[in-house]
């Protein structure tokens, strides 16, 4: 799932523009999004690695810098947050707190009153 805040997807987003602009590191990211989907007991640390415990902070990566940051909302549902390529640290950090940001914006706006919407979007409508 992604993440709709203040009518922004910065997760959809960010793979749309990766569909584009990088076919291949597009489909290595919806492959380890589609494997975590249909095995969740697979976690593999070099792919899937857990960035911050206490608020199950996630980031799926691949070997060529790309980030693609989620959390884990209950036990199985993982919301995607928003994405970079690891070109400093400083930029990591930046993606990693603005993934934080949307995560405590959720989290207010439930302890509101707000609820979940799911709506299904398939990989060929992520374009």
């Amino acid at each position: 799932m992604a993440l709709a805040l203040h009518d922004e997807l910065p997760g959809l987003e960010y793979l749309r523009e990766l569909r584009r602009s990088n076919p291949k590191g597009y489909q290595i990211l919806a492959g380890q999004i589609m494997l975590l989907c249909n095995t969740p007991e697979i976690r593999a640390k070099t792919t899937f690695k857990l960035l911050d415990s206490t608020r199950q902070l996630y980031e799926f990566r691949t070997r060529s810098g790309l980030r693609l940051y989620c959390f884990l909302e209950g036990d199985t549902l993982v919301i995607l947050t928003n994405g970079g390529k690891k070109n400093t640290s400083r930029e990591q950090n930046r993606d990693i707190q603005r993934a934080k940001k949307q995560q405590d914006d959720l989290h207010r706006l439930m302890n509101q009153g707000a609820t979940l919407r799911i709506t299904v979007q398939d990989e060929d409508q992520i374009r």
